[in-house]
């Protein structure tokens, strides 16, 4: 008889309405287009990028503007559920700070300011910046005339990201911007020792976190959306019923318990 195996998940996960990775659609595009025109100059300029193509301040503004495109380890998750994410490059809505400066001339300013306005000092090991915004800027020194609104900026310290790692193989990148690595593995990771870069994807699945040109782009370029579709209304229901059901059997062991000593101790129960 044949050994068949299925693995037993509860209809509540099944049916759970997770959020949904896909690629920007040409609504998306033409509303971001229409979006950047309150942009000049060399900001403009940044922004101005078509459908086939990606850079930083297409995603950071994508998600400034209510279109959220997908962090790092929700590209890694769509890629574990097959995402065809081979053959392109994907930028994360991130940035990786190294130092409060940039051997990079043009990005200098934007490390300098950035730095000062999450208040870091200390660079012993890289940080993973989340949930910025753009603005123009008015700052003639900058050469993207675009500085970062740090409002809504979450800071995660990322040792994994750190130089010493430059060239290593890894299998995973998790949630918490840990790194999986991984000897036999053919994806590597890249990195530098300073300054502002940007974070994606490429090609074959490599882990970029070295780049320092923030504004290029080309036609290999893909932002990938995740849908808001994502309530997961059914999970959480589901996860719910079980904090209830645990509450109750906690209940129920205490009551026995209580009853079991005080019997010890009078007799009666």
């Amino acid at each position: 008889m044949e050994n068949n195996q299925v693995k037993l998940i509860p209809r509540e996960i099944r049916e759970a309405d997770f959020p949904i990775a896909r690629f920007l659609s040409d609504k998306e595009q033409a509303v971001y287009k229409e979006s950047i025109k309150q942009f000049s100059g060399k900001a403009y300029d940044s922004l101005n990028i078509p459908q086939k193509g990606s850079n930083l301040w297409k995603v950071l503004f994508l998600n400034q503007i209510g279109i959220r495109t997908a962090a790092l380890p929700e590209l890694e998750l769509a890629l574990e559920n097959g995402m065809p994410l081979k053959g392109h490059y994907e930028d994360a809505p991130t940035v990786v700070l190294r130092s409060r400066g940039d051997n990079y001339e043009r990005n200098n300013p934007l490390a300098k300011t950035l730095a000062d306005k999450l208040k870091l000092t200390s660079f012993e090991n890289p940080f993973i910046v989340k949930g910025l915004g753009i603005i123009q800027s008015d700052d003639k020194e900058n050469p993207y005339e675009l500085e970062f609104l740090t409002d809504n900026a979450e800071v995660i310290e990322a040792p994994d990201f750190h130089y010493k790692n430059n060239g290593r193989t890894f299998s995973t990148i998790h949630p918490d911007y840990t790194i999986e690595w991984d000897d036999s593995s053919n994806r590597t990771f890249y990195s530098r020792g300073d300054g502002v870069s940007r974070l994606h994807l490429y090609w074959n699945l490599n882990l970029y976190s070295d780049l320092d040109q923030l504004t290029n782009s080309n036609d290999n370029g893909r932002v990938v959306v995740v849908s808001p579709r994502g309530a997961r209304k059914n999970f959480d229901e589901y996860l719910s019923k079980i904090e209830q059901e645990r509450t109750k059997q906690i209940a129920e062991v205490d009551a026995r318990f209580s009853g079991a000593m005080n019997y010890l101790k009078t007799g009666k129960l």
